[in-house]
């Protein structure tokens, strides 16, 4: 039986040529929606398939009548890989006029899948391109990259807010300041994928709390109620949650103590994060071993050791000594440091007022009579810089929500003359991790 030239329906003596081919096919499952990806981070109109789920495609149309044999009507779909920078493509063992496509490559996620049902010519028949959502399908991805752009250049930018995140923004500040091309690494995987593997370390949120792939920025009940920017919440929280315990699983949400104590950032844990997340060969931990810390936070025996040791003094001078030399000092300490306010209390406070600050440096001893000091037995006041809460260590301003950049109050007692009273640092202050 002679072929028929397709839509033409002219005879060719070519053989074994199905006369028909595939001319459209059809999309069956719905779409769901997700950013824009416009840079507003406002608009949320783009239909797409989402990761981890099954899309059914059919035939529905030839360029002359059926083939007698469905069978001959082949299946595969192709997209160009970031990572491997070339097209992949898959060829489907299912034949006939239904295909179902099970989405669970992550490196598709972010990219057009470009869907092909043929008999003869994979090219020229049947042919749909579908948008596969970013794994973390209602963040703005351009948006998302100004944000991560701004960081990496300005790292006083990343904004724990009204978070427990103090010590994975820490983390990240130091880290940025070391290589930011790793941040931003970890920014593009994250959003395109939902995980980053740095070596033998994955970033990517717990698999008890997947549901934060489907966190939308708009929604208050989400993390904007903690007042975090996306690029901030992305990564300060996908990182905690990385490191959730069974039974305290951190999902990015804090609405209450269990919520904030989910996200308590131990010394030991981020001491191990600053080599497997922050890529430094050396994160050594001083004085934050649980017998130091409590000893520190007992009402008498801190009170005691205060009044009678200057070691926090000594230990401070040790910091900035480092500091001088490029190490990236991450500071535990109580929040009620930064107002200025002396604290003795009891170990209850590491859970609930325990923050993460960077050293920053320009470290200088006041006298009672407000003169500078290298006599630790005269201090009265002590002045140093930080990173916390989206400061500028070196102006004083802070970020706001709205991208802003307005004065600073809360810290302006540690970085301004006379500066913090000699009990408002030694009864707050716990100790450091040094990485370099």
């Amino acid at each position: 039986m002679p072929g028929v030239e397709f839509d033409k329906k002219k005879d060719t003596k070519r053989k074994g040529i199905e006369p028909t081919q595939v001319k459209s096919i059809k999309l069956m499952t719905a779409l769901e929606k997700g950013s824009d990806n416009d840079g507003t981070g406002k608009n949320f109109n783009q239909d797409g398939v989402v990761f981890g789920k099954t899309y059914k495609f059919i035939v529905n149309g030839y360029t002359n009548l059926a083939p007698q044999d469905k069978k001959k009507i082949k299946w595969k779909f192709k997209y160009h890989s970031i990572s491997k920078n070339k097209w992949i493509e898959h060829n489907s063992t299912v034949t006939g006029e239904e295909y179902n496509l099970y989405l669970n490559e992550k490196d598709i996620c972010g990219r057009m899948i470009h869907v092909m049902a043929y008999i003869n010519d994979d090219e020229s028949e049947g042919y749909l391109k579908v948008w596969h959502h970013n794994r973390f399908r209602f963040f703005d991805r351009k948006l998302v990259e100004k944000q991560a752009e701004e960081r990496a250049k300005e790292p006083w930018k990343i904004k724990q807010a009204s978070s427990s995140l103090c010590g994975m923004a820490a983390l990240y500040n130091a880290l940025i300041k070391k290589d930011p091309n790793r941040y931003l690494k970890i920014v593009k995987d994250l959003l395109r994928t939902g995980e980053c593997t740095l070596d033998s370390y994955t970033i990517a949120p717990h698999p008890a709390a997947l549901e934060m792939y489907d966190v939308h920025p708009k929604r208050t009940q989400d993390f904007r109620s903690m007042g975090m920017f996306e690029v901030d919440w992305l990564v300060l929280a996908t990182t905690r949650s990385k490191e959730s315990t069974k039974n305290l699983i951190y999902k990015g949400k804090e609405s209450g103590k269990l919520d904030m104590l989910k996200a308590v950032n131990w010394p030991d844990m981020l001491t191990r994060m600053g080599k497997q997340v922050g890529g430094f060969s050396n994160s050594t931990a001083h004085g934050l071993s649980y017998t130091s810390i409590n000893d520190k936070k007992t009402v008498i025996g801190g009170r005691v050791h205060d009044y009678f040791s200057d070691s926090d003094f000594k230990e401070l001078l040790t910091i900035d000594s480092l500091h001088k030399k490029g190490r990236h000092i991450l500071m535990m300490i109580d929040a009620d440091m930064i107002y200025n306010k002396a604290s003795y209390s009891s170990l209850v406070d590491v859970f609930n007022d325990s923050h993460w600050v960077v050293y920053e440096g320009d470290l200088t001893f006041y006298d009672s009579d407000q003169n500078i000091t290298v006599d630790l037995d005269k201090v009265a006041t002590v002045c140093f810089k930080i990173f916390t809460w989206g400061r500028n260590p070196q102006s004083g301003e802070y970020i706001s929500l709205a991208g802003k950049i307005e004065p600073d109050k809360d810290v302006q007692a540690m970085i301004t003359k006379p500066g913090l009273n000699s009990k408002s640092f030694k009864s707050n202050y716990y100790g450091y991790i040094e990485m370099y």
